[in-house]
């Protein structure tokens, strides 16, 4: 019967500690609603495309170009870029260049853009570009083309798509 009651005593003091830890914890407030100032990531929604690139030591590997969309203080543009990992980097892949076609499905805005996705390539494109996409829904289709010195470069290589709402 002692058993018992110390067990449910000390049940009890478990439970008020806990409710009281609770009670002291500082409440979580919300941000104030702001406009966004600065990138923000966009949820970009894809199948990536999918190429071919050979290291030095002559073994291929797989890589895959995902497109990243992040938004700008002006509303309708966003910024695409298509970052590929240093070891991605170091095969033949880094003398590609993804284009990204994308057109807005409600205001008709459309376009290309040309990214490179190793900054450290010395081929003069830039690593992130700015389009204006308009808002709303934006499907895109992704292409992995060689550089002009370098047709085959990064190839055989698939076709990817996807879309994201703009901001």
């Amino acid at each position: 019967m002692r058993t018992a009651r110390r067990l449910q005593l000390g049940f009890l003091g478990t439970i008020a500690t806990i409710g009281l830890t609770a009670g002291m914890a500082p409440t979580a407030t919300a941000a104030p609603i702001q406009p966004v100032i600065g990138p923000a990531p966009v949820s970009v929604y894809q199948i990536p495309a999918v190429g071919l690139g050979v290291s030095g030591l002559v073994i291929p590997g797989p890589y895959a170009a995902g497109v990243h969309a992040s938004t700008t203080p002006v509303r309708g543009e966003t910024t695409f870029s298509v970052p590929f990992s240093p070891s991605t980097c170091a095969t033949t892949a880094r003398d590609v260049f993804v284009h990204v076609n994308y057109v807005n499905v409600t205001t008709g805005d459309r376009g290309t853009a040309v990214v490179k996705p190793c900054p450290n390539y010395l081929e003069p494109a830039p690593s992130h570009v700015t389009v204006h996409t308009g808002s709303g829904p934006v499907a895109f289709a992704v292409s992995v083309k060689g550089a002009h010195y370098k047709p085959n470069a990064g190839q055989p290589s698939t076709l990817g798509v996807g879309g994201f709402m703009a901001p």
